[in-house]
């Protein structure tokens, strides 16, 4: 039986970037300074930093997540770039089986 219909798989549950980041640092005992010293961006450690502790705090589909912090984040985690934009963009396409994460306090501070 042939088929010209392509069907469209929908996730039952997707996570924010947000909630891998926290389970990789836990994982690895890194605190946000860690991951930024790692990113090596050329905004520098002290915006990467930042937009760090944003990204784990703020799950919102308007928050920009750009290349430069994409590229950062794979440059840390030892990932491509397409790894954690494809997480993304998963996370932004199905809203309806977004989870809910709430980010662990420990990983803000040294």
């Amino acid at each position: 039986m042939s088929s010209d219909r392509i069907e469209t798989m929908t996730p039952a549950e997707v996570f924010p970037l947000a909630q891998y980041l926290a389970e990789e640092m836990e994982a690895r005992n890194w605190t946000c300074s860690d991951v930024a010293k790692r990113m090596q961006t050329p905004s520098g450690y002290s915006l990467d930093c930042f937009r760090i502790e944003i990204l784990l705090a703020v799950q919102d589909e308007h928050l920009i997540i750009d290349d430069e912090l994409i590229a950062g984040l794979a440059r840390a985690f030892g990932v491509s770039n397409e790894f954690f934009r494809n997480l993304h963009q998963i996370w932004l396409d199905n809203p309806a089986a977004r989870v809910a994460f709430r980010c662990p306090e420990g990983l803000f501070h040294d």
